[in-house]
């Protein structure tokens, strides 16, 4: 296996292992702890190319930086708009608008935004 094989897998083991959906950054300074020898320009590159390639799924939740997920069955995210957090919510149907303005439709998100129990209950 060369170099860039372990280091992709590396990375892929990681994102996955953490729950948060993290930036890039997030997953660099926990790569960054076990592998110091993997730079930031890496994980930033190969996390980018596994989004490309569909390995794993890049968030483009609006008012952040990319987020990435290791899940990449189809679900969708509820995001708290008071500390961030994003958690993993079932799927739903959503039906192809019927006027796309001639746009071909190729994929979609939703994003759910609310207040998540811990900010509830901190806010009381």
């Amino acid at each position: 296996m060369n170099r860039n094989t372990i280091q992709k897998e590396i990375i892929h083991q990681t994102l996955c292992r953490m729950h948060n959906h993290p930036t890039a950054a997030m997953v660099y300074e926990e790569i960054h702890q076990e592998h110091a020898t993997i730079s930031r320009s890496t994980v930033y590159r190969v996390l980018g190319q596994m989004a490309d390639e569909g390995i794993i799924l890049r968030l483009g939740l609006s008012g952040t930086d990319s987020r990435f997920d290791g899940n990449v069955h189809q679900h969708g995210h509820v995001r708290c708009r008071m500390c961030g957090d994003i958690k993993d919510i079932p799927a739903v149907l959503i039906e192809e608008p019927k006027d796309t303005c001639g746009y071909h439709i190729e994929e979609y998100s939703v994003e759910y935004k609310g207040v998540c129990p811990e900010c509830q209950k901190n806010a009381n």
